[in-house]
């Protein structure tokens, strides 16, 4: 299990998937330095690894045992006519969007996960952080497009 460390402003906290997706919140100091370092190929080895694989190919330890296959992340690009699908693809992590298998059992729903991670907080702050965190996993599945 690999833990992310997390900040907005001046709270910190981290995070750590298993590899159900599962989001488990642990409180710990971190200063804005540590916290910044975290991005979005860190969260998605973290969070979306275990399904989709490190390599994005649909191929993580954990797609052996569901239901559906799993998309190949790699391959998004050149299904949208070489294009990344940018919003569409913030909007399946987050859960917003319906399109199969997103947002059923089969693959967590980020948005409402990440929120969750400090409850304590006021929820404009924990949606910012979720949004901040999805846009990085989105970012870098744009990165990891084949050609």
């Amino acid at each position: 299990m690999k833990v992310l460390h997390i900040a907005f402003g001046i709270g910190a906290m981290a995070i750590a998937s298993n590899t159900f997706g599962q989001v488990e919140v642990q409180k710990q100091p971190l200063s804005w330095e540590q916290a910044r370092l975290t991005d979005g190929g860190d969260l998605y080895i973290a969070l979306c690894a275990s399904c989709h694989g490190k390599s994005g190919m649909g191929d993580g330890p954990a797609s052996a045992v569901l239901k559906k296959k799993v998309p190949d992340l790699t391959l998004l690009a050149a299904a949208n006519n070489g294009k990344f699908p940018f919003n569409e693809v913030e909007a399946a992590i987050n859960g917003k969007s319906r399109i199969e298998p997103h947002g059923t059992i089969d693959m967590p729903i980020w948005g409402a996960a990440l929120e969750g991670v400090r409850p304590d907080w006021k929820i404009f702050r924990r949606e910012a952080l979720a949004k901040q965190r999805i846009h990085n996993i989105t970012e870098y599945l744009s990165t990891i497009q084949s050609d």
